[in-house]
């Protein structure tokens, strides 16, 4: 099983998406992340997921253009833009848009910030859950069906 991650600048979302997936997702799948753009990895992000006993250390920021993306058994969009200038796939029910507010976008005090990114590692860790979630029996099929999934969150 090969899985993508996409945002919009593979800075923070996406990577925090690769990070979980890392340690959710069964060790013989492929995890990749990538961004529309690049931007160096975000601190915060690797911050709060320390917390969480993960880090982004050794990850680093690539672009879409340099990816396969038909050989993806499933793309999940973090961005709404990622979602909207993917481009266009052989099989587009590999796409799962799941765009979430950008937490570096974040503005108030140090607490708010870190408490908007945090609230992004969660809706990251849901992301990778619904994977694991629709692919936890056999993933032989190549089925990837999107039956159930919520696009609220």
């Amino acid at each position: 099983m090969r899985v993508l991650f996409v945002c919009t600048a593979n800075a923070c979302r996406s990577q925090m998406a690769e990070a979980w997936a890392r340690h959710l997702l069964p060790a013989d799948w492929e995890i990749l992340s990538a961004g529309l753009l690049t931007s160096p990895v975000s601190r915060r992000a690797n911050a709060v997921m320390q917390e969480v006993g993960l880090n982004l250390d050794g990850q680093h920021s690539k672009s879409i253009d340099t990816m396969d993306l038909d050989s993806c058994d499933v793309i999940v969009t973090l961005s709404q833009e990622a979602s909207t200038y993917l481009p266009p796939l052989r099989d587009p029910g590999r796409h799962w848009p799941r765009p979430f507010h950008d937490p570096m976008e974040a503005k108030g005090s140090p607490d708010e910030v870190r408490e908007a990114f945090r609230v992004g590692r969660e809706k990251a860790r849901r992301a990778v859950r619904e994977v694991l979630d629709a692919f936890s029996g056999d993933t032989s099929s190549g089925d990837v069906s999107q039956s159930g999934r919520d696009n609220g969150k």
